[in-house]
C-alpha cells in the first residue's frame, strides 16, 4: 500500500498510532486475533494489548521507512519485518519463514466487488 497508494499511506501514517487503541476498525479485530493465537498456543506474549501496539508500531515504522527509502525493495522488506514480528510473538523461526514465503492472494480475490471498495 505504501508504494501503490502513497497518499492513502500517508493518511494512515499520520493517524495510525491513535487508531491502535480505537474500539472501531482494525484494532479490535487485530487484538482479537492476537488473543486467539495466545489462547491457541501459537503466540507466547504476556500482554496482547502490548503485542498489538508493538505490531502496529512496527507496521507504521515500516511505512515511514519505505517512503524515506524508495529504492528499498518493499516486498522483501515487508516480508522480513513480518517474519521478525511472528518470531517475536512466539512462532518458531522455521514456521515464521514458511508463512512469509507463501504467495499472497491476488488483490482482486480479496478486495471484493469494486462498488464495495472505498478506494
Amino acid at each position: 500500500m505504501h508504494r501503490r497508494q502513497p497518499d492513502l499511506s500517508k493518511v494512515l501514517l499520520h493517524y495510525g498510532l491513535a487508531l491502535t487503541t480505537s474500539d472501531q476498525g482494525l484494532a479490535p479485530r487485530a487484538r482479537r486475533d492476537i488473543e486467539a493465537a495466545v489462547h491457541g498456543g501459537r503466540f507466547t506474549v504476556c500482554d496482547p494489548e502490548l503485542a498489538l501496539v508493538t505490531v502496529a508500531g512496527a507496521a507504521l515504522s515500516l511505512g515511514w521507512l519505505l517512503h524515506a527509502q524508495p529504492e528499498r525493495d518493499d516486498a522483501e522488506t515487508t516480508d522480513q519485518v513480518t517474519e521478525d514480528l511472528l518470531r517475536m510473538l512466539g512462532l518458531a523461526a522455521a514456521e515464521a519463514h514458511e508463512i512469509c514465503a507463501r504467495p499472497l492472494p491476488a488483490l482482486h480475490d480479496i478486495a471484493g466487488p469494486a462498488e464495495d471498495s472505498a478506494f
